[in-house]
């Protein structure tokens, strides 16, 4: 949790446990969504059901606003598109993703849709130029 301390932000944890198939049960252990604008960060989705029940959780909890950020957008067989407009499983407000997986987030529909993809190019190339200047070339 240290990297989030110097943002001034709080911290909501939320735990997931598995039942019976794929029936999750997420709880929100510590923290308080009520008015709060939220962003859950994970590392990657795949077909998202805790994802979403996780956002369904915060929005019933009283969140004003619920987003992702998510690393690594997978999606097998298009399941993105249950999180999009009109969806089953849209329940959030903005849905960031890098492009980390090109083949799956050129798909996204970012002109009408929640998602939004950040470009990981400009953030690789500052860090090669940083790692050459400082004498780390090898």
């Amino acid at each position: 949790m240290t990297l989030f301390e110097e943002m001034n932000v709080e911290i909501i944890v939320c735990g997931k446990t598995r039942g019976e198939g794929d029936v999750r049960t997420v709880v929100i252990q510590d923290g308080d969504a009520a008015g709060r604008h939220i962003v859950i960060v994970d590392d990657l989705v795949q077909t998202g059901g805790t994802l979403y029940e996780t956002g369904r959780v915060l929005k019933e909890a009283g969140a004003l606003s619920v987003n992702a950020f998510v690393s690594h957008a997978v999606f097998p067989r298009e399941s993105w598109k249950r999180f999009n407009v009109g969806g089953d499983r849209a329940c959030f407000d903005k849905f960031w993703v890098t492009n980390s997986i090109p083949t799956v987030t050129d798909l996204l529909p970012v002109e009408d849709g929640i998602f939004e993809v950040l470009d990981l190019m400009e953030l690789i190339i500052n860090d090669l130029d940083h790692f050459q200047t400082h004498g780390f070339d090898r």
